[in-house]
């Protein structure tokens, strides 16, 4: 058993050894690994069906580093998903935003189109001014946006004349 001089020791020495360690070590910029996850557009991820016409996007951020928050972000949306990831044929871009809000912001594009696959990525800035990489793509997919977007014929019960009743003969 242990007296209360040895037990101190012990701590005192593996605080020691956890400090000079890389476990321990306080991360550097490079180490951050500032992350853009869980994108959702109208509360959703990956949604079908939009009707919005201004749908509303939000994420979160994840660090390894504790109290990180973020000070800017820019968005980015294409018509698929090659040319996000290339950075070309963007519907739009929102350009670096000073804000720490990452809910339910405005898409702030061109009119969007009824039918039509959008794929968009955000990354953010810390308050050191560090950039993180551009988030997983993710999509929506909108909805009808108006009566003339509706391509259908109206179905009803059959009458007599439209009818074809079987015969017994």
């Amino acid at each position: 058993m242990l007296g209360p001089r040895s037990s101190l020791m012990i701590a005192l020495l593996l605080g020691a050894e956890l400090a000079s360690s890389r476990i321990w070590a306080a991360p550097t910029a490079i180490g951050l690994q500032l992350q853009v996850t869980h994108l959702r557009t109208e509360f959703q991820q990956d949604p079908l069906g939009i009707d919005a016409r201004f749908p509303r996007l939000s994420w979160e951020i994840q660090s390894q580093v504790r109290s990180v928050r973020q000070s800017a972000y820019e968005i980015r949306v294409a018509r698929d998903e090659g040319a996000l990831r290339e950075g070309h044929d963007l519907v739009w871009v929102s350009g670096k935003v000073n804000s720490e809000q990452s809910t339910q912001l405005p898409y702030g594009g061109p009119p969007l189109q009824s039918r039509q696959r959008y794929c968009w990525q955000v990354r953010v800035w810390d308050a050191s001014g560090q950039a993180s990489d551009w988030s997983v793509p993710a999509h929506w997919e909108m909805g009808l946006l108006s009566a003339n977007d509706w391509i259908a014929h109206w179905i009803q019960r059959p009458t007599a004349e439209t009818s074809v009743l079987p015969t017994n003969g």
